[in-house]
């Protein structure tokens, strides 16, 4: 079954589109919550820590470029619908591991003594990062369809995404 696709994409992919906006602007929210209720700062930040932050994060981006694309491709008799799922299943994974280094910063905010700080660092650095695995642009869209369709049974997935 395909799904029939508009300019802008199908109804699941303009679903799919409000999802990661959703799950990108998060760290923003929590931010602010946690600009407002972390401790204040006992201590200047350090460097290292800085530096561990930024280290988290490249794994976390890394993890999510080498493990957040993997899916079988399509066996003869799976449409459109089934390579929607899986494109978002695949979201929701690469959504976890670039989140996680920015949750492990907002942890750090109350744990530690240099106010919400380690939060501050974690959202700046960490939020490129996540949006550029979760938003459904052109190149992430090509990479999943291109990992489905790998065994010849095409997806749909770019007519979609009004990516054709």
């Amino acid at each position: 079954m395909t799904v029939p696709s508009s300019p802008g994409g199908t109804a699941v992919a303009r679903t799919a589109r409000t999802l990661a906006f959703a799950l990108v602007s998060a760290p923003l929210y929590v931010l602010v919550a946690v600009w407002f209720a972390a401790p204040e700062a006992e201590e200047d930040l350090p460097v290292l820590l800085v530096a561990a932050t930024i280290g988290v994060v490249v794994v976390g981006w890394g993890l999510a470029q080498t493990l957040g694309y993997r899916t079988a491709p399509l066996a003869f008799g799976e449409d459109q619908t089934v390579a929607l799922q899986r494109f978002q299943t695949l979201m929701l994974l690469r959504f976890v591991l670039t989140e996680a280094p920015v949750m492990l910063g907002i942890a750090a905010a109350f744990a530690l003594p240099y106010g919400p700080w380690p939060a501050v660092v974690a959202v700046v650095v960490g939020l490129p990062a996540l949006a550029f695995h979760v938003w459904p642009s052109r190149r992430v869209v090509d990479k999943v369809a291109t990992r489905l369709e790998s065994g010849g049974v095409p997806s749909g997935l770019r007519e979609a995404f009004g990516h054709r």
